[in-house]
């Protein structure tokens, strides 16, 4: 069986090609648009939460210092 087929560009096809690239860049403007600011909210949450577990930290040694120092004083007394 012999079968002849041949391509032959439409002239719509140069506009059917544009669109399809434009629709895409659309796409990956919208993506972008909202990966960009979910990345930023995500790490600024994770930035608050690690300054606060430093903060939480800082004032557990400060508040073992100042038991000791009071341990410390009752004893010379």
């Amino acid at each position: 069986m012999q079968s002849n087929f041949t391509t032959q560009p439409t002239p719509n096809s140069q506009y059917i090609d544009s669109t399809i690239q434009t629709d895409s860049s659309v796409n990956i403007f919208i993506g972008y648009s909202i990966l960009i600011p979910m990345i930023v909210f995500v790490g600024f949450n994770f930035y608050k939460k690690h300054r606060v577990a430093v903060f939480r930290r800082k004032v557990a040694s400060l508040e073992k210092l100042w038991h000791l120092n009071i341990k410390k004083e009752l004893e010379e007394k």
